[in-house]
């Protein structure tokens, strides 16, 4: 009786525990294809389907349709401007950056001669005059756009050609330096004004900064009649010119030099321009014209240049000024067919004939 209970119990309980199982696994996917209620809302062909598995229950919604956007009728792209071509100047490059000459200054070069400058301030014992002088000088030559001729060359010359004189500010001696070597312009100037500040640097130091000042005066002289041209004044600032160390004085004495001399430079030199270039016949040997310019003046073989009468000198009768020489009478036409030594050149005649040491040689350029 007991083992009969006990047989109905363990039935009971296999039973439930099989009833629990088939519950559970109910709900589990099974594998293989399997139709489901929900199945046929879903459209054909967007669904994807994996071979052994059931279909994906999520679907793409659709996009919307929109119309292609109109294309605009496309404007032809505007034609690339065209840059007209660099010009290549003739003229060498010229140091420092300077500016591209025009055309009236490209030419000949222009002999000039710069005479000491006059020292008016309360340094007499240092040699200011003779520095502004050289730094003209050297500034002058930067440009290549002159020829300076050495002041004490020039004296030499004139001497050895018998001309008597005391000084080349004279205007006899400037007249007789045109017409025997073709020299056209003279600079002098004033040193008006030189202020000098030195300082230790510091209290602890013993090295010494100094600042400087100045004012010049530069004149532009016509070599043909001995006038003054034109007079420029030019100044520095102190800021600047500060210099330290050994020789800090002189140094910042020439800095205040110089910005006084570059302040007006540019200028100079186009005063200078409105003279015309000339120059003056050495020598005649059979048909062979030695000529005062060569190659450092801009000379070219190949050349031509015309050769006048030296014309007249005009005299203000009150003043007693030159008012300037008058044109000559064109004598002929020379081609230059050699240069030689620093600055000379050989011309022979293509028209006219019967030329002087005393004529007056001009550029065919005007």
């Amino acid at each position: 009786m007991m083992t009969l209970k006990g047989n109905l119990r363990l039935l009971l309980v296999l039973t439930t525990m099989a009833l629990f199982l088939l519950a559970s696994c109910s709900s589990l996917p099974l594998i293989g294809k399997k139709k489901k209620e929900g199945d046929k809302d879903i459209p054909a062909g967007k669904t994807i389907t994996i071979e052994g598995m059931e279909q994906v229950k999520g679907v793409n919604p659709p996009k919307t349709e929109t119309p292609p956007p109109s294309k605009k009728p496309s404007t032809p792209p505007p034609a690339a401007r065209k840059e007209p071509p660099g010009r290549v100047a003739s003229v060498p490059t010229r140091p420092f950056s300077s500016p591209i000459l025009p055309l009236f200054q490209m030419g000949f070069k222009k002999k000039v001669v710069v005479l000491d400058f006059e020292n008016k301030t309360t340094y007499q014992e240092e040699k200011i005059g003779e520095t502004a002088a050289k730094r003209l000088v050297d500034k002058l030559e930067a440009t290549q756009r002159v020829v300076t001729i050495d002041q004490a060359v020039l004296s030499e010359m004139l001497k050895k050609e018998g001309f008597a004189f005391e000084n080349l500010s004279e205007a006899s001696a400037m007249k007789r330096a045109y017409q025997s070597f073709g020299i056209q312009a003279f600079f002098s100037g004033i040193v008006t004004d030189m202020s000098i500040l030195s300082s230790k640097a510091s209290e602890a130091s013993e090295e010494e900064v100094s600042f400087a000042t100045s004012k010049l005066e530069i004149r532009l002289i016509d070599a043909s009649t001995g006038n003054l041209l034109k007079t420029f004044v030019g100044r520095s600032p102190i800021f600047g010119t500060k210099e330290a160390g050994e020789y800090s004085r002189s140094k910042a004495v020439l800095r205040a030099i110089d910005f006084s001399l570059e302040e007006n430079l540019e200028s100079l030199l186009r005063q200078l321009d409105y003279l015309d270039w000339t120059t003056s016949i050495a020598k005649i040997e059979g048909e062979n014209i030695y000529l005062n310019a060569g190659k450092l003046s801009g000379l070219r073989i190949g050349d031509t240049l015309e050769i006048y009468e030296p014309g007249k000198e005009i005299i203000h009768p009150l003043t007693q000024m030159s008012l300037g020489w008058t044109t000559g009478q064109l004598k002929g036409v020379v081609k230059v067919t050699e240069l030689f030594g620093v600055d000379a050149a050989i011309a022979k005649a293509v028209q006219g004939s019967g030329f002087d040491l005393k004529d007056v040689v001009k550029s065919t350029i005007r």
